[in-house]
C-alpha cells in the first residue's frame, strides 16, 4: 500500500511576481527504480501513459543527450511538441525541453519549458522527482501545471498495475 500518492507541490515565482519559475511534485511508486525508469522512457510504453485513452501519443528519440525529442498526437487537434534531450542517466535523471505547435511561439530558447525526472530509490519504493521550469507565457504555465498534474497520477496508475 502506497504511504502517499503525492508530496506537497513547491511553487516559486519569479522576480515579477507574475508566472511561477516552477513547479515541482513528488511520487511515490510501489515499484522498483529500473522498473520505474522502463516506463518512463520506453517509447511503447510512453505511449500509453501520456496520452491513453484519450487521445493518441507517438514518441521519437534516441535518448543521446543534445538529440531531439518529437511527441507527435491528436488531442481534437493535431499537435506536436519538440525539444532536446538535456539529461539521460539511466534510473536517476531524464530532462529535456519542450515546445508545443499549439502554443504558436517561435522557435527560440526562450519559447522552450524544461521538464525533468529525477528518481529515487527507497527500498521497494521509488520517489520520481518532477520539475517543470521557464514558462514563457502563464498560459503554458497553467497548461503545463494541468497537464502534469495528472499525467503524473496516470503515470503512477500505469506503473504500479504492471
Amino acid at each position: 500500500m502506497s504511504r502517499c500518492v503525492f508530496r506537497a507541490m513547491n511553487l516559486l515565482s519569479n522576480d515579477n511576481g507574475d508566472i511561477p519559475d516552477r513547479f515541482s511534485e513528488e511520487v511515490v511508486l510501489e515499484k522498483s527504480a529500473p522498473v520505474v525508469w522502463r516506463h518512463l522512457v520506453s517509447h511503447h510504453e510512453m505511449r500509453k501513459w501520456l496520452g491513453g485513452d484519450d487521445y493518441s501519443v507517438e514518441v521519437d528519440t534516441t535518448w543521446t543527450i543534445g538529440s531531439a525529442i518529437v511527441i507527435r498526437g491528436r488531442h481534437h487537434l493535431p499537435f506536436e511538441n519538440r525539444g532536446e534531450i538535456l539529461a539521460f542517466r539511466p534510473c536517476k535523471e531524464l530532462s529535456f525541453t519542450h515546445l508545443s505547435s499549439l502554443s504558436r511561439l517561435p522557435d527560440q530558447p526562450s519559447s522552450y519549458t524544461k521538464l525533468s525526472f529525477a528518481l529515487e530509490a527507497a527500498g521497494s519504493q521509488t520517489i520520481l522527482k518532477f520539475e517543470a521550469s521557464g514558462f514563457p507565457t502563464m498560459a503554458i504555465y497553467r497548461h503545463l501545471h494541468f497537464y502534469w498534474m495528472g499525467t503524473l497520477a496516470v503515470f503512477k496508475r500505469y506503473t504500479e498495475s504492471r
